[in-house]
């Protein structure tokens, strides 16, 4: 039995990473270098080192790249993953505050907590992003977002992996796969009972109460988490709050097989002032925008192992989303022009239902083959009301088919991969999405990789059924990305460096006419940079670290620039352990200047760079407490990330966890 399927046996067996046959199967990538290639003539019968990283298990497991679970070393995609410990060490309430830190991402948010957060990835526009809880899609394509997700309603509750993958990644996923993937993965029961309850408070009169549960039942593996979290006005005419309720099962049956189910329900208010309306710096009209939204995400899934070197499985998953908007004027002048938007009131919902078939075969104990089927519903409807009393309305469904295949090759210091997948959507040509990969281990600290894919993106049901402005003649969206990447550790000081320069071209990308006063496919961007990070252990006790990442973008077919892309962005941190009881982590944040655009001040442009420091502590205390605090932007720079839109300065808040069983 290879090791892969002896991994993977563990998997399913013991309900660890119970996600393997995901969604789709994953697809990691072989680039034909012949650099590479020659590279790694010499001694492939050597395993490759471990990968090593800041806030980052050695080598861990990672599901997201390929059809098949792999060591992240085998990984030709350029990959970040946060840990359980990591996520739970940083004290973060939300999605938003754990990744604002994260290197190679570009996170945005609409000035206070519970303001619209997205992230952005090399470049490409925040809907470019597949977002996934378990495997699960979770993008709603029916609102004017076109498809992103709103991180700052996504709690860090029951979360035992976060796989962050830069670049195109289609052939495994599909549509929504164009710029990259960021997967949730929530935690399992593990092989001891335990129960923990946490409650932390803050200024802004921000509250937060939580409980994570888990264990194993007669066999059966199983965990249950839930939160809720309020923060009052922090700037003007805005709050917040969101409950969060998890759970996640894993059943094994015997010879070799394993059912898991698992689901996550989310409930959210928020209220502030309305995206591109100037913000409470410069919006004419006082009024909040309202957003009342639901989310339920549900997996069923089932395994087997029918010989050493052949599991297959089947799966089948649902998304929904509702979501009911107020929303006011946005003024441009007094009085205003014709160019002001008119209040709106809307309803959205979005459901989406997945089914699909996987098979991992070894064919050598170096060569595995992964084939692929699924099949995907989706039906959004919008109702939403103009100026009180003009309808626009749409109610849209789509199915799709897709095939997809991966051949992957690990022998010594060699990992290829090549996949490719065809998705075949209703009312579109078939697409074929194609990537490819190496990585080549040279000497025993240096670890060389590349990755090229083609990806795509349907449009949205906004963009294709909004009856004012909407086009159902729209083409997909396009994206090639390639890149090349090194990770290196110095021997003596055990100084960990990685670096990658990347190049991404996306077409046919979604725009407005405003002489045709209509949506339409007509412009094309390049974006390329730079990634470097580096970490530090410190004698045991610690680790030091910092990464830099610089963009360039060149838009072709419009005279507008590309807006929210800072041109370059870094941070550096120490994580450091005062005393065996006592942790504290300090982060530094640099973001560079941007465009934007504001109704109210069409004449400003660009919004200054800033930066932000965190600081978190930590404290064990006997019979299972743990003390904890942590202030955001401690030295309160006042800061725009959007034109209007002020940081609400310092965000502090103490805490205390009591386990009550476990660890």
């Amino acid at each position: 039995m290879s090791c892969r399927i002896q991994a993977t046996t563990a998997i399913v067996l013991q309900g660890l990473l119970p996600f393997l046959a995901r969604p789709g199967f994953r697809s990691s990538r072989v680039t034909p270098s012949a650099v590479l290639l020659l590279l790694a003539a010499e001694g492939l019968c050597q395993n490759p080192p471990p990968a090593q990283s800041p806030s980052i298990q050695p080598d861990p497991i990672v599901v997201t790249v390929s059809a098949e679970a792999i060591p992240l070393s085998a990984s030709s995609a350029s990959v970040t993953i946060l840990t359980r410990e990591f996520v739970e060490n940083s004290r973060a309430e939300s999605m938003a505050d754990l990744l604002r830190q994260v290197p190679f991402l570009y996170l945005s948010q609409t000035g206070r907590r519970g303001g619209l957060t997205t992230v952005s990835l090399r470049g490409g526009e925040a809907n470019f992003t597949l977002v996934m809880i378990d495997g699960v899609p979770v993008n709603d394509t029916t609102n004017l977002l076109g498809g992103a997700v709103d991180f700052s309603t996504l709690s860090t509750d029951n979360v035992e992996q976060i796989e962050i993958v830069r670049g195109p990644m289609s052939s495994l996923y599909g549509s929504e796969g164009i710029g990259g993937v960021i997967n949730i993965l929530t935690r399992g029961g593990g092989d001891e009972p335990h129960f923990s309850v946490e409650g932390a408070l803050g200024n802004f009169g921000s509250g937060r109460a939580g409980f994570q549960s888990g264990g194993k039942l007669g066999g059966i593996d199983w965990s249950l988490s839930g939160s809720y979290f309020d923060i009052d006005e922090q700037v003007e005419n805005d709050d917040f709050s969101v409950g969060t309720v998890s759970f996640k099962s894993a059943v094994p049956m015997g010879e070799g097989r394993a059912f898991q189910f698992t689901t996550r329900y989310r409930d959210s208010r928020s209220r502030g002032f309305p995206e591109n309306g100037g913000g409470p710096g410069f919006s004419i009209l006082r009024d909040p925008k309202v957003a009342d939204v639901e989310q339920l995400t549900l997996r069923v899934g089932y395994q087997q192992q029918v010989s050493p070197d052949w599991l297959y499985g089947f799966d089948f998953d649902l998304f929904s989303r509702q979501q009911d908007d107020t929303a006011p004027a946005v003024l441009d002048g007094l009085p205003p022009s014709p160019r002001s938007l008119p209040p709106l009131s809307s309803r959205t919902g979005f459901h989406r239902l997945r089914a699909g078939f996987s098979s991992q075969l070894n064919l050598t104990p170096e060569l595995s083959l992964n084939l692929g089927a699924r099949v995907r519903n989706e039906d959004g409807s919008n109702d939403t009301l103009i100026a009180g009393f003009i309808p626009s309305v749409f109610d849209l469904e789509r199915q799709t088919l897709a095939g997809n295949g991966e051949i992957l090759y690990r022998a010594g210091r060699l990992t290829l991969s090549f996949g490719g997948r065809v998705d075949g959507a209703e009312g579109f040509d078939a697409v074929f999405s194609p990537r490819a990969g190496a990585v080549v281990s040279v000497g025993e600290r240096t670890r060389l990789k590349t990755s090229w894919g083609d990806g795509f993106k349907l449009p949205s049901f906004y963009a294709l059924g909004e009856p004012n402005i909407g086009n159902p003649e729209l083409r997909p969206e396009k994206s090639r990305g390639l890149d090349l990447g090194f990770e290196h550790t110095l021997e003596e000081s055990r100084l960990h460096l990685s670096g990658a320069v990347f190049y991404n071209s996306f077409r046919d990308l979604v725009d407005f006419s405003p002489q045709l006063f209509q949506l339409v496919n007509r412009s094309r961007a390049t974006t390329r940079g730079v990634e470097f990070g580096a970490a530090l252990p410190l004698n045991g006790k610690g680790r030091l670290g910092g990464h830099l990442q610089f963009l360039d973008w060149e838009l072709q077919g419009t005279t507008e620039p590309l807006r929210d892309r800072p041109r370059w962005r870094g941070g550096s941190y120490v994580d450091w352990e005062l005393h065996p009881r006592a942790r504290l982590r300090w982060e530094i944040l640099c973001v560079g200047e941007r465009f934007d655009f504001q109704l109210p001040v069409p004449q400003m442009e660009t919004v200054g760079g800033y930066s932000t420091s965190n600081v978190v502590f930590a404290y064990r205390l006997p019979h299972g407490l743990e003390a904890f605090g942590r202030v955001d932007n401690v030295f309160d720079s006042s800061y725009h990330e959007f034109i209007g839109f002020p940081h609400p300065g310092i965000y502090a808040r103490a805490g205390l966890r009591v386990r009550v069983l476990g660890r």
